[in-house]
């Protein structure tokens, strides 16, 4: 299947539009502005899209379901992803690691992101769109792409660039690429929908472009009431006020302020470990119902307690009713868990 271009310049600002107003989502999480500059998309292959301005990087495919039907994937630089992990962990550590906790964490967040770029995509065309998506993933360049949209380096994709700043903490470089499906998905339903009055939003939303999430809001009203009036008094529109934020180093600086209450019901995978040892295989064959493996432990040494494979504390084993439980003796003092 090939890019349908003929129709490409007419929604072209409707994507990087919708891109730019998916971020906002991360607003509520973070505790913090979001200020979003989206490029125009541009129309490459799949060999031709240069992703060097986001790398080291970590991805993640989206797929639309419902009217909209196709693919993107969505990059982000990863020491932009590991600021907004300290974010979320309210954490001042130097040494965050994307580990099985963190990596969920992210997931989370950046669905609800897909989430509200399939919502705009629809509201734009008056149609009905969600999205899901894979794990997070290093991005190992163009390939990634390719396996993604199950396709070959010559096919056509459609990528938004983008700048966006969280509040005076982060500023970070991410782009999403749309698959040929997706395009000439939106650029059926741009047909379908009144050629002047969509034409009045696409100006619409590049002349309030640089106002950023306040000129997106402007954008969503007008394409929920139709366009009778082109001489109505311009909208009064007054900014709004935002909390500012202390910025500490360079403008990759992590603040303080974090909100964990939208991830408080992830849930979290809590082990209790008796001990551990090392096996060679032919031991581990030889392995028959009866055989005793001694382990690292003593007898009436405190067992382990991890969440998600992170070692948080250490307790002795108890006995209620008929079941085992650990009493919590010690919490681990470590800067890399979640009781720093």
């Amino acid at each position: 299947m090939s890019l349908d271009r003929s129709k490409f310049d007419k929604i072209s600002e409707v994507l990087s539009d919708s891109v730019g107003a998916a971020l906002d989502a991360l607003s509520p999480i973070l505790g913090a502005e979001i200020n979003s500059q989206p490029q125009p998309a541009q129309v490459h292959t799949i060999r031709d899209t240069d992703f060097s301005g986001v790398m080291p990087a970590m991805y993640f495919n989206i797929v639309f379901v419902g009217d909209i039907s196709g693919k993107a994937v969505a990059v982000f630089r990863e020491i932009d992803l590991a600021v907004i992990l300290r974010l979320l962990m309210n954490s001042d550590s130097d040494e965050i690691e994307f580990d099985e906790m963190g990596l969920g964490m992210i997931k989370e967040i950046m669905s609800q992101v897909s989430n509200k770029l399939a919502a705009k995509l629809g509201e734009f065309f008056g149609v009905d769109a969600t999205a899901s998506i894979s794990a997070l993933m290093q991005f190992d360049g163009n390939d990634a792409v390719v396996n993604a949209f199950s396709g070959k380096e010559s096919s056509e994709c459609a990528t938004v660039n983008i700048k966006y700043e969280v509040g005076t903490i982060l500023k970070g470089k991410a782009c999403v690429t749309f698959d040929d499906m997706c395009v000439n998905n939106l650029s059926k339903y741009y047909d379908m929908t009144n050629d002047d009055s969509t034409q009045q939003q696409l100006t619409a939303a590049q002349n309030v472009q640089s106002v950023g999430s306040v000129g997106r809001q402007a954008m969503k009203q007008a394409s929920r009431q139709p366009i009778q009036n082109t001489n109505a008094p311009a909208l009064n529109i007054s900014p709004s006020s935002f909390p500012r934020f202390d910025v500490s180093g360079d403008d990759d600086g992590v603040g303080m302020p974090g909100n964990m209450d939208l991830l408080m019901e992830v849930p979290m995978n809590v082990c209790v470990e008796i001990g551990k040892t090392k096996k060679k295989m032919k031991e581990i064959m030889n392995f028959s119902q009866g055989t005793i493996i001694p382990i690292d432990k003593q007898a009436g040494a405190p067992v382990d307690i991890t969440v998600n494979g992170q070692l948080i504390a250490r307790g002795d084993v108890i006995v209620i009713d008929d079941n085992f439980g650990v009493r919590i003796t010690e919490l681990v003092n470590s800067k890399n868990n979640l009781t720093s």
